[in-house]
Protein backbone atom coordinates (compact mmCIF):
# COMPACT_ATOMS: atom_id res chain seq x y z
CA UNK A 1 0.00 0.00 0.00
CA UNK A 2 1.34 3.40 -0.90
CA UNK A 3 2.12 5.45 2.20
CA UNK A 4 0.50 8.85 2.65
CA UNK A 5 1.72 11.46 5.08
CA UNK A 6 0.14 10.81 8.44
CA UNK A 7 -1.11 7.38 7.27
CA UNK A 8 -2.01 4.92 10.00
CA UNK A 9 -2.93 1.35 8.99
CA UNK A 10 -6.55 0.44 9.65
CA UNK A 11 -5.51 -2.27 12.11
CA UNK A 12 -3.63 0.26 14.21
CA UNK A 13 -6.55 2.67 14.02
CA UNK A 14 -8.77 -0.02 15.50
CA UNK A 15 -6.21 -0.77 18.22
CA UNK A 16 -5.83 2.88 19.15
CA UNK A 17 -9.46 3.81 19.05
CA UNK A 18 -11.75 0.90 19.78
CA UNK A 19 -10.05 -2.13 21.29
CA UNK A 20 -10.64 -3.36 24.82
CA UNK A 21 -7.99 -1.08 26.34
CA UNK A 22 -8.93 1.78 24.06
CA UNK A 23 -6.85 4.90 23.80
CA UNK A 24 -7.81 8.36 22.64
CA UNK A 25 -6.22 9.79 19.52
CA UNK A 26 -3.03 11.65 20.55
CA UNK A 27 -4.43 14.96 19.28
CA UNK A 28 -7.39 15.03 21.64
CA UNK A 29 -7.82 14.70 25.40
CA UNK A 30 -11.27 15.07 26.94
CA UNK A 31 -10.03 16.48 30.25
CA UNK A 32 -8.01 19.09 28.37
CA UNK A 33 -11.10 19.95 26.31
CA UNK A 34 -13.11 20.38 29.51
CA UNK A 35 -10.49 22.66 31.06
CA UNK A 36 -10.11 24.70 27.87
CA UNK A 37 -13.78 25.22 27.06
CA UNK A 38 -15.32 25.32 30.55
CA UNK A 39 -18.36 23.56 29.12
CA UNK A 40 -20.73 22.37 31.88
CA UNK A 41 -22.76 19.19 31.82
CA UNK A 42 -26.04 19.79 30.04
CA UNK A 43 -29.04 19.10 32.28
CA UNK A 44 -31.39 17.81 29.60
CA UNK A 45 -34.70 16.42 30.80
CA UNK A 46 -35.82 14.12 27.99
CA UNK A 47 -37.97 10.99 27.77
CA UNK A 48 -34.83 8.92 27.16
CA UNK A 49 -32.68 10.38 29.95
CA UNK A 50 -32.31 8.12 32.97
CA UNK A 51 -33.61 5.00 31.21
CA UNK A 52 -31.44 1.97 30.62
CA UNK A 53 -33.75 0.73 27.84
CA UNK A 54 -34.50 2.54 24.61
CA UNK A 55 -37.55 4.74 25.01
CA UNK A 56 -40.04 3.94 22.20
CA UNK A 57 -39.92 6.29 19.23
CA UNK A 58 -43.69 6.34 18.87
CA UNK A 59 -44.38 7.08 22.51
CA UNK A 60 -44.62 10.82 23.06
CA UNK A 61 -44.12 11.14 26.79
CA UNK A 62 -44.26 9.02 29.95
CA UNK A 63 -47.78 8.59 31.20
CA UNK A 64 -49.39 9.19 27.83
CA UNK A 65 -51.29 6.01 27.01
CA UNK A 66 -51.96 6.57 23.31
CA UNK A 67 -48.99 6.18 20.96
CA UNK A 68 -47.96 8.69 18.32
CA UNK A 69 -50.27 8.16 15.35
CA UNK A 70 -49.79 11.14 13.05
CA UNK A 71 -46.99 12.96 11.25
CA UNK A 72 -47.70 16.06 13.29
CA UNK A 73 -47.38 14.25 16.61
CA UNK A 74 -44.12 12.67 15.52
CA UNK A 75 -42.73 15.98 14.29
CA UNK A 76 -43.44 17.53 17.69
CA UNK A 77 -41.30 14.81 19.26
CA UNK A 78 -38.72 15.01 16.47
CA UNK A 79 -38.25 18.71 17.16
CA UNK A 80 -37.46 17.93 20.80
CA UNK A 81 -34.91 15.30 19.72
CA UNK A 82 -33.32 17.73 17.27
CA UNK A 83 -33.11 20.41 19.95
CA UNK A 84 -31.35 17.94 22.26
CA UNK A 85 -28.94 16.95 19.49
CA UNK A 86 -28.28 20.60 18.70
CA UNK A 87 -27.26 21.21 22.29
CA UNK A 88 -24.94 18.17 22.26
CA UNK A 89 -23.24 19.29 19.03
CA UNK A 90 -23.09 22.96 20.01
CA UNK A 91 -22.72 26.03 17.84
CA UNK A 92 -19.77 27.93 16.33
CA UNK A 93 -18.66 30.92 18.37
CA UNK A 94 -18.68 32.94 15.17
CA UNK A 95 -18.07 31.71 11.67
CA UNK A 96 -17.36 33.38 8.35
CA UNK A 97 -17.35 31.58 5.04
CA UNK A 98 -14.29 31.95 2.90
CA UNK A 99 -14.60 34.12 -0.16
CA UNK A 100 -14.01 33.09 -3.73
CA UNK A 101 -15.03 30.07 -5.74
CA UNK A 102 -13.85 26.53 -6.29
CA UNK A 103 -10.05 26.22 -6.55
CA UNK A 104 -8.91 23.44 -8.88
CA UNK A 105 -5.52 22.04 -7.85
CA UNK A 106 -5.34 18.96 -10.10
CA UNK A 107 -7.29 17.88 -13.19
CA UNK A 108 -6.82 14.35 -14.49
CA UNK A 109 -8.61 12.42 -17.24
CA UNK A 110 -9.19 8.75 -16.41
CA UNK A 111 -10.85 6.05 -18.48
CA UNK A 112 -14.46 6.60 -17.35
CA UNK A 113 -14.35 9.90 -15.53
CA UNK A 114 -12.45 13.11 -14.93
CA UNK A 115 -10.95 13.55 -11.46
CA UNK A 116 -10.45 16.99 -9.99
CA UNK A 117 -8.65 17.75 -6.73
CA UNK A 118 -10.18 20.93 -5.41
CA UNK A 119 -10.62 23.24 -2.47
CA UNK A 120 -14.22 24.23 -1.78
CA UNK A 121 -14.84 27.47 0.12
CA UNK A 122 -15.55 26.56 3.72
CA UNK A 123 -14.85 28.41 6.93
CA UNK A 124 -12.50 31.33 6.30
CA UNK A 125 -8.96 29.99 6.41
CA UNK A 126 -10.17 26.40 6.31
CA UNK A 127 -11.18 25.38 2.77
CA UNK A 128 -12.63 21.90 2.29
CA UNK A 129 -10.25 19.64 0.33
CA UNK A 130 -12.09 17.24 -1.97
CA UNK A 131 -11.97 15.14 -5.10
CA UNK A 132 -14.72 15.52 -7.67
CA UNK A 133 -15.37 12.65 -10.07
CA UNK A 134 -17.13 13.73 -13.26
CA UNK A 135 -18.25 10.76 -15.40
CA UNK A 136 -17.66 11.05 -19.14
CA UNK A 137 -21.18 9.66 -19.61
CA UNK A 138 -23.76 10.84 -17.09
CA UNK A 139 -26.55 8.49 -16.11
CA UNK A 140 -29.03 11.36 -16.69
CA UNK A 141 -28.68 15.02 -17.56
CA UNK A 142 -28.59 16.74 -15.15
CA UNK A 143 -27.21 13.89 -13.06
CA UNK A 144 -27.62 12.81 -9.45
CA UNK A 145 -24.66 13.59 -7.19
CA UNK A 146 -23.34 11.72 -4.18
CA UNK A 147 -21.21 13.09 -1.37
CA UNK A 148 -18.94 10.21 -0.31
CA UNK A 149 -17.46 10.43 3.18
CA UNK A 150 -14.37 8.39 4.09
CA UNK A 151 -13.93 6.03 7.01
CA UNK A 152 -11.47 6.49 9.90
CA UNK A 153 -8.24 6.52 7.90
CA UNK A 154 -5.69 9.31 7.86
CA UNK A 155 -5.61 9.44 4.06
CA UNK A 156 -9.27 10.43 4.06
CA UNK A 157 -10.72 11.18 0.64
CA UNK A 158 -7.90 9.41 -1.21
CA UNK A 159 -9.37 6.06 -0.17
CA UNK A 160 -12.89 7.07 -1.21
CA UNK A 161 -11.67 7.73 -4.76
CA UNK A 162 -9.44 4.67 -5.01
CA UNK A 163 -6.00 6.30 -4.93
CA UNK A 164 -4.81 4.41 -1.86
CA UNK A 165 -6.18 2.28 0.92
CA UNK A 166 -8.89 -0.38 0.77
CA UNK A 167 -10.33 -0.67 -2.75
CA UNK A 168 -13.63 -1.86 -1.25
CA UNK A 169 -13.96 1.62 0.27
CA UNK A 170 -13.70 3.41 -3.11
CA UNK A 171 -17.44 4.05 -3.28
CA UNK A 172 -16.99 7.22 -5.33
CA UNK A 173 -15.29 5.26 -8.11
CA UNK A 174 -18.07 2.64 -8.18
CA UNK A 175 -20.74 5.32 -8.45
CA UNK A 176 -18.87 7.45 -10.98
CA UNK A 177 -18.50 4.39 -13.20
CA UNK A 178 -22.31 4.21 -13.12
CA UNK A 179 -22.61 7.81 -14.32
CA UNK A 180 -23.17 9.51 -10.95
CA UNK A 181 -21.27 12.70 -10.13
CA UNK A 182 -19.35 12.19 -6.88
CA UNK A 183 -17.56 14.46 -4.47
CA UNK A 184 -15.34 13.02 -1.73
CA UNK A 185 -14.09 15.52 0.88
CA UNK A 186 -11.59 15.32 3.70
CA UNK A 187 -13.59 15.87 6.86
CA UNK A 188 -12.04 17.91 9.62
CA UNK A 189 -9.08 16.13 11.19
CA UNK A 190 -8.27 13.90 8.21
CA UNK A 191 -6.38 13.89 4.92
CA UNK A 192 -5.08 17.29 3.84
CA UNK A 193 -6.53 18.71 7.05
CA UNK A 194 -3.87 16.96 9.18
CA UNK A 195 -0.62 18.89 9.69
CA UNK A 196 2.33 17.21 8.00
CA UNK A 197 3.63 14.32 10.09
CA UNK A 198 0.68 14.38 12.49
CA UNK A 199 -2.24 12.04 13.09
CA UNK A 200 -6.03 12.49 12.82
CA UNK A 201 -7.55 14.96 15.28
CA UNK A 202 -4.15 16.67 15.67
CA UNK A 203 -5.73 20.13 15.64
CA UNK A 204 -8.63 19.25 17.92
CA UNK A 205 -7.56 21.49 20.78
CA UNK A 206 -6.89 24.42 18.46
CA UNK A 207 -10.40 23.93 17.11
CA UNK A 208 -11.80 23.94 20.65
CA UNK A 209 -10.01 27.19 21.45
CA UNK A 210 -11.51 28.76 18.36
CA UNK A 211 -14.99 27.25 18.84
CA UNK A 212 -15.33 26.28 22.52
CA UNK A 213 -19.08 25.77 22.18
CA UNK A 214 -18.87 23.57 19.04
CA UNK A 215 -17.85 20.00 18.17
CA UNK A 216 -16.10 18.20 15.34
CA UNK A 217 -19.41 16.62 14.39
CA UNK A 218 -21.05 20.02 14.22
CA UNK A 219 -18.23 21.27 12.01
CA UNK A 220 -18.56 18.21 9.77
CA UNK A 221 -22.24 19.00 9.29
CA UNK A 222 -21.50 22.62 8.45
CA UNK A 223 -18.88 21.62 5.90
CA UNK A 224 -21.25 19.21 4.16
CA UNK A 225 -23.73 22.05 3.77
CA UNK A 226 -21.03 24.07 2.02
CA UNK A 227 -20.46 21.13 -0.32
CA UNK A 228 -24.18 21.08 -1.12
CA UNK A 229 -23.97 24.83 -1.78
CA UNK A 230 -21.26 24.11 -4.34
CA UNK A 231 -23.10 21.21 -5.97
CA UNK A 232 -26.13 23.42 -6.44
CA UNK A 233 -24.04 25.78 -8.58
CA UNK A 234 -23.24 23.03 -11.08
CA UNK A 235 -25.61 22.87 -14.08
CA UNK A 236 -24.78 19.17 -14.56
CA UNK A 237 -26.11 18.29 -11.07
CA UNK A 238 -29.77 17.58 -10.40
CA UNK A 239 -30.32 19.69 -7.29
CA UNK A 240 -33.15 17.43 -6.15
CA UNK A 241 -31.01 14.30 -6.28
CA UNK A 242 -28.05 15.01 -4.02
CA UNK A 243 -27.29 12.10 -1.70
CA UNK A 244 -24.64 11.15 0.83
CA UNK A 245 -23.01 7.89 1.86
CA UNK A 246 -20.19 6.40 3.90
CA UNK A 247 -18.90 3.53 5.98
CA UNK A 248 -18.05 3.74 9.70
CA UNK A 249 -16.86 7.35 10.28
CA UNK A 250 -18.44 8.17 6.93
CA UNK A 251 -21.70 6.49 7.97
CA UNK A 252 -22.42 8.45 11.12
CA UNK A 253 -21.09 11.53 9.35
CA UNK A 254 -23.64 10.95 6.58
CA UNK A 255 -26.51 10.44 9.02
CA UNK A 256 -25.72 13.54 11.04
CA UNK A 257 -25.11 15.70 7.97
CA UNK A 258 -28.42 14.68 6.40
CA UNK A 259 -30.32 15.40 9.59
CA UNK A 260 -28.94 18.94 9.57
CA UNK A 261 -29.09 19.50 5.79
CA UNK A 262 -32.60 19.12 4.33
CA UNK A 263 -31.30 19.42 0.75
CA UNK A 264 -29.78 15.93 1.03
CA UNK A 265 -32.26 13.63 -0.68
CA UNK A 266 -30.97 10.15 0.29
CA UNK A 267 -28.59 8.52 2.78
CA UNK A 268 -26.59 5.28 2.66
CA UNK A 269 -24.84 4.39 5.92
CA UNK A 270 -22.75 1.28 6.62
CA UNK A 271 -21.64 0.15 10.09
CA UNK A 272 -21.99 3.59 11.62
CA UNK A 273 -23.36 3.04 15.11
CA UNK A 274 -24.62 0.80 17.82
CA UNK A 275 -27.00 2.14 20.44
CA UNK A 276 -25.30 4.12 23.20
CA UNK A 277 -26.95 1.95 25.81
CA UNK A 278 -25.69 -1.23 24.18
CA UNK A 279 -22.19 0.04 23.44
CA UNK A 280 -19.34 -1.22 25.65
CA UNK A 281 -17.38 1.92 24.71
CA UNK A 282 -19.81 4.85 24.50
CA UNK A 283 -16.81 7.09 25.24
CA UNK A 284 -15.81 6.61 21.59
CA UNK A 285 -17.84 9.76 20.81
CA UNK A 286 -16.29 11.99 23.46
CA UNK A 287 -13.03 10.66 24.88
CA UNK A 288 -11.53 8.54 22.11
CA UNK A 289 -12.38 11.16 19.49
CA UNK A 290 -13.31 14.83 19.37
CA UNK A 291 -16.65 14.14 17.69
CA UNK A 292 -19.14 14.98 20.46
CA UNK A 293 -17.26 15.92 23.65
CA UNK A 294 -20.40 16.88 25.55
CA UNK A 295 -21.51 13.26 25.55
CA UNK A 296 -18.52 12.63 27.79
CA UNK A 297 -20.46 13.78 30.82
CA UNK A 298 -22.80 10.81 30.49
CA UNK A 299 -20.46 7.90 29.75
CA UNK A 300 -19.98 6.78 33.37
CA UNK A 301 -23.74 6.19 33.51
CA UNK A 302 -24.83 5.91 29.91
CA UNK A 303 -28.46 5.48 30.94
CA UNK A 304 -28.36 9.18 31.83
CA UNK A 305 -27.63 10.16 28.21
CA UNK A 306 -30.46 12.37 26.95
CA UNK A 307 -30.89 10.57 23.61
CA UNK A 308 -29.87 7.47 21.69
CA UNK A 309 -29.26 6.43 18.11
CA UNK A 310 -32.76 5.14 17.38
CA UNK A 311 -34.00 8.70 17.95
CA UNK A 312 -31.25 10.20 15.82
CA UNK A 313 -31.90 8.02 12.77
CA UNK A 314 -35.66 8.38 13.23
CA UNK A 315 -35.23 12.08 12.46
CA UNK A 316 -34.32 11.20 8.86
CA UNK A 317 -37.90 10.15 8.06
CA UNK A 318 -39.40 10.35 5.50
CA UNK A 319 -36.26 10.81 3.36
CA UNK A 320 -34.79 7.66 1.79
CA UNK A 321 -32.39 5.96 4.21
CA UNK A 322 -30.46 2.72 3.68
CA UNK A 323 -28.70 1.31 6.75
CA UNK A 324 -26.25 -1.59 6.62
CA UNK A 325 -25.10 -3.15 9.89
CA UNK A 326 -23.35 -6.42 10.67
CA UNK A 327 -23.86 -8.88 13.51
CA UNK A 328 -20.14 -9.48 14.11
CA UNK A 329 -19.01 -5.86 13.95
CA UNK A 330 -15.88 -5.59 16.09
CA UNK A 331 -15.93 -1.78 16.05
CA UNK A 332 -19.62 -1.20 16.77
CA UNK A 333 -20.57 -4.39 18.63
CA UNK A 334 -23.86 -5.54 20.16
CA UNK A 335 -25.90 -4.86 17.06
CA UNK A 336 -28.52 -7.58 17.58
CA UNK A 337 -30.92 -5.02 19.02
CA UNK A 338 -30.85 -3.08 15.75
CA UNK A 339 -33.59 -5.40 14.48
CA UNK A 340 -35.95 -3.86 17.03
CA UNK A 341 -34.55 -0.39 16.26
CA UNK A 342 -35.32 -0.91 12.57
CA UNK A 343 -38.88 -1.91 13.49
CA UNK A 344 -39.34 1.33 15.43
CA UNK A 345 -37.83 3.47 12.67
CA UNK A 346 -40.00 1.73 10.08
CA UNK A 347 -42.99 2.71 12.20
CA UNK A 348 -42.00 6.37 11.91
CA UNK A 349 -41.72 6.03 8.13
CA UNK A 350 -45.15 4.40 8.10
CA UNK A 351 -46.65 7.60 9.48
CA UNK A 352 -45.65 9.20 6.18
CA UNK A 353 -46.73 6.18 4.08
CA UNK A 354 -43.04 5.93 3.21
CA UNK A 355 -41.99 2.50 4.52
CA UNK A 356 -40.42 1.73 1.14
CA UNK A 357 -37.97 4.60 1.70
CA UNK A 358 -36.34 2.89 4.68
CA UNK A 359 -34.12 -0.14 4.19
CA UNK A 360 -32.70 -1.61 7.38
CA UNK A 361 -30.20 -4.42 6.84
CA UNK A 362 -28.64 -6.55 9.57
CA UNK A 363 -26.42 -9.30 8.22
CA UNK A 364 -23.64 -11.64 9.38
CA UNK A 365 -20.18 -10.23 8.92
CA UNK A 366 -17.47 -8.04 10.38
CA UNK A 367 -17.09 -4.26 10.24
CA UNK A 368 -17.34 -3.99 6.48
CA UNK A 369 -19.58 -2.98 3.59
CA UNK A 370 -19.49 -6.05 1.39
CA UNK A 371 -19.65 -5.94 -2.39
CA UNK A 372 -23.09 -7.53 -2.24
CA UNK A 373 -24.23 -4.95 0.28
CA UNK A 374 -22.96 -2.10 -1.84
CA UNK A 375 -24.69 -3.41 -4.96
CA UNK A 376 -27.92 -3.72 -2.97
CA UNK A 377 -27.49 -0.17 -1.73
CA UNK A 378 -26.79 1.22 -5.20
CA UNK A 379 -29.83 -0.58 -6.62
CA UNK A 380 -31.92 0.91 -3.81
CA UNK A 381 -30.44 4.35 -4.54
CA UNK A 382 -31.38 4.15 -8.22
CA UNK A 383 -34.94 3.27 -7.27
CA UNK A 384 -35.22 6.05 -4.70
CA UNK A 385 -33.69 8.82 -6.83
CA UNK A 386 -35.19 7.39 -10.04
CA UNK A 387 -32.20 7.27 -12.33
Amino acid sequence: MKQHRGFIPVGLVMMLAFCGNAMAWPGFDWNTWQEMTKQPKLLLDTDQAGRAELYPLLQYAPGVESPIETEEEWEDKRDLILDTLKQILGQPTSIAQGEGSLEVLEDEELALYRRLRVHIPGERGDPIPAYILLPHTLVTSPAPAMIVLHQTVAQGKREAVGIEGDPDMAFAVELAEQGVICIAPDVIGFGERIPAGAQPYADAHDFSLKHPDWSFMGKMNWDVSRIVDYLETRPDVNKNKIGIMGHSHGAYGSIMAAIHEPRIAAVIASCGFTTLRGDPRPDRWSHLTALMPRLGYYVEDISSAPLDWHEIIGCLAPRPYFNWSTLDDDIFPNTKNLASVYKQVRGVYALYDAEDKFSGNLTPGKHSFSKGGRMLAFSWLRAQLQF
